[in-house]
């Protein structure tokens, strides 16, 4: 139960996060993603959004087969691969927000 509760609290933090980003003002530098998503035209703007439509699905996906298997190493491996995921999400928004990929072993 308590894997589960966990697995609940991420993906409720991963949606809260993604709909503070789109919500989220342009900067000072005018690179927000506010500005960026407001600039883009109709058709990358719906391209962009089955993109995000379907990275949800995926980790929803997984986040139901993770609660689904009872085999503790199954189930972390598939833990694992929902965190490789949510790494290379992360990267890529990272990218698309500041123009490059950010390096995140250098941030401690």
């Amino acid at each position: 139960m308590n894997t589960s509760l966990k697995i609940l609290t991420l993906s409720a933090l991963l949606s809260l996060s993604a709909a503070s980003h789109a919500e989220q003002a342009p900067t000072a530098g005018g690179k927000g993603m506010g500005h960026e998503m407001g600039a883009m035209d109709p058709a990358k703007m719906t391209e962009h959004l089955k993109q995000k439509q379907e990275h949800m699905l995926t980790m929803h996906d997984l986040s139901n087969k993770i609660l689904a298997e009872k085999d503790p190493q199954k189930q972390q491996a598939l833990k694992d691969r929902q965190l490789e995921l949510i790494k290379a999400h992360h990267m890529e928004m990272m990218s698309m927000h500041h123009g490059k990929p950010a390096d995140h072993n250098n941030m401690h």
